[in-house]
């Protein structure tokens, strides 16, 4: 006689959940080419809800407030881009075009440092190395000059940005808009018996992903206006350019002062730096990183993650991997909403009686 095989109500909700999960996962894994101004609009809606809040506060229909914020900020990132694009361009360019003769006298370095430390091996082994080494660097690093160059110079940045910012407002609008409306609607499909808790749970995940957004994307234009500026007083050559990258990549913990260090480095060495320059370069990110681990993330970011360094730095090489760039930006608010949901789990799971105490009433 054959058993027949039955689910409990837990079960059944569990594996409903996990199909429902796998659908949504497998419908963004397909889609995530054309993600990236919806991931940006809704990023940029929770920056500037509080402020379109302010507005219908003081008697603003809310159409109107929304328009009125979304223009201003337009206005803003436009006048930014209109100053900040020609001279960051400049500069990429005049570093790609000068990207061999930097690697070359990296590599001098390199074989001095070889000959001090590695006195077994011969000039002549020294020099195939040198070649071989010399050779593949160079042909790759052509290669990425010229594409890049030409990416850079023509129209195909111009092109991606130019269609980033026509979707993305239009999206931005509508769901700055109909923000309290989705959260009614969405409320009004919530059991009542559940409605408390679920709506508890809502509360939790929206204020993490703004105090997150708003903070992380504080420190990471504070960060880059410091370093940029530090690194340009000093006279480090590019330094506009690896100051607003050690910035933006921020985000990643200590990836953008690595980032950053290594950079500054490796145009010292091809500058032939002076010894007051080093000083100068070591005090700068010194004093970076002091602002960002002591005063920038906690004041700003503080703990609204929740989230530990390494996990965070998981989440963005596992979104980088299956869905690339929008992966990234996307990566650590998953990542907390997900860690928001894992607590809450083992919250109930130590109230259990399957864990060893009493369930909570």
């Amino acid at each position: 006689m054959t058993q027949k095989l039955t689910l409990t109500k837990m079960q059944k909700t569990g594996l409903i959940i996990a199909l429902i999960l796998s659908g949504v996962f497998g419908f963004l894994y397909a889609v995530s080419e054309i993600l990236l101004p919806f991931i940006l609009a809704f990023v940029l809606a929770y920056l500037l809800h509080p402020a379109v809040l302010t507005l219908e506060k003081k008697g603003a229909p809310r159409w109107l407030a929304t328009t009125g914020v979304i223009t201003l900020f337009g206005l803003f990132i436009l006048s930014v881009v209109l100053i900040v694009f020609p001279i960051l361009q400049a500069q990429i360019l005049m570093l790609l075009s000068k990207a061999p003769a930097i690697v070359s006298a990296v590599w001098e370095h390199i074989k001095q440092l070889i000959l001090y430390t590695k006195e077994n091996i011969t000039q002549e082994q020294l020099s195939e190395i040198s070649s071989a080494v010399s050779q593949s660097a160079l042909r790759m690093l052509n290669s990425v000059v010229n594409n890049a160059m030409k990416v850079v110079s023509g129209g195909v940045v111009f092109f991606n940005v130019v269609s980033m910012f026509m979707i993305t407002p239009i999206i931005l609008f509508y769901v700055l808009r109909d923000w309290k409306d989705v959260e009614d609607q969405m409320e009004s499909f919530i059991p009542k018996k559940k409605k408390k808790e679920v709506l508890s749970l809502w509360r939790e995940i929206n204020t993490t992903l703004s105090g997150f957004i708003r903070g992380q994307s504080t420190v990471c234009l504070l960060l880059g206006l410091y370093y940029a500026c530090g690194l340009s007083l000093i006279g480090l050559e590019y330094g506009l350019l690896v100051g607003f990258l050690a910035g933006i990549l921020s985000f990643i913990p200590y990836f953008g002062f690595l980032t950053g260090v290594v950079l500054s480095v490796i145009l010292g060495i091809s500058a032939h730096a002076p010894l007051s320059l080093w000083i100068a370069m070591g005090i700068v990110f010194v004093i970076g990183q002091i602002l960002e681990g002591y005063v920038l993330t906690p004041k700003l970011v503080g703990g609204k993650v929740g989230l530990h360094p390494v996990w965070v730095i998981f989440a963005l090489f596992a979104g980088g991997a299956l869905f690339g760039f929008v992966g990234i930006l996307a990566a650590v608010p998953v990542a907390a909403v997900i860690g928001i949901m894992i607590r809450r789990l083992l919250k109930w799971y130590h109230a259990t009686t399957l864990y060893g105490g009493e369930r909570k009433k």
